[in-house]
């Protein structure tokens, strides 16, 4: 197929970059403040209130780490993602079927793009396990239902 770039991937690869940044962003600030918790709680407690309060504080920190370094992979494996046109179920494949349009990127969910919903999935996805390397027209079955792919692209 065409290497050319397709316009509403690359439309769809910076609106789902500028999310996962901005969760970035998001996910680094509340570090950064949760860091400042921390060094005024320190100033002014004292006993078990403290030593409760700095579990409470190292749990948030540990889950907004996890975060962040979820976020950070996702958006590396964006990148990776290609955005040419396709004619087959592939990684980068926009997937147009009955249930709506899926682009096999990552798995971050419903992103809006020119009022149009598009679901970004990872290949992992029991969905696209079934239809990989299928085409346009090709039948297939997921959860007793039978459908068919409309466009690959």
């Amino acid at each position: 197929m065409s290497e050319q770039v397709h316009p509403i991937k690359s439309e769809l690869l910076q609106k789902a970059q500028g999310m996962l940044k901005e969760q970035i962003q998001d996910v680094q600030l509340q570090l950064s403040q949760l860091q400042e918790s921390s060094e005024t709680e320190e100033k002014s407690s004292a006993g078990d209130k403290f030593e409760t309060h700095q579990e409470m504080l190292n749990q948030t920190r540990d889950m907004l780490q996890k975060s962040l370094a979820k976020d950070k992979i996702l958006l590396s494996q964006l990148n990776a993602v290609p955005i040419k046109a396709m004619d087959k179920v592939e990684e980068g494949a926009m997937v147009e079927l009955s249930i709506g349009k899926i682009w096999i990127s990552v798995p971050i969910g419903k992103v809006k793009l020119n009022g149009t919903d598009y679901q970004l999935v990872s290949r992992d996805s029991p969905l696209i396990n079934i239809i990989w390397h299928l085409k346009a027209g090709d039948s297939y079955e997921f959860r007793g239902k039978k459908e068919k792919i409309l466009t690959v692209y």
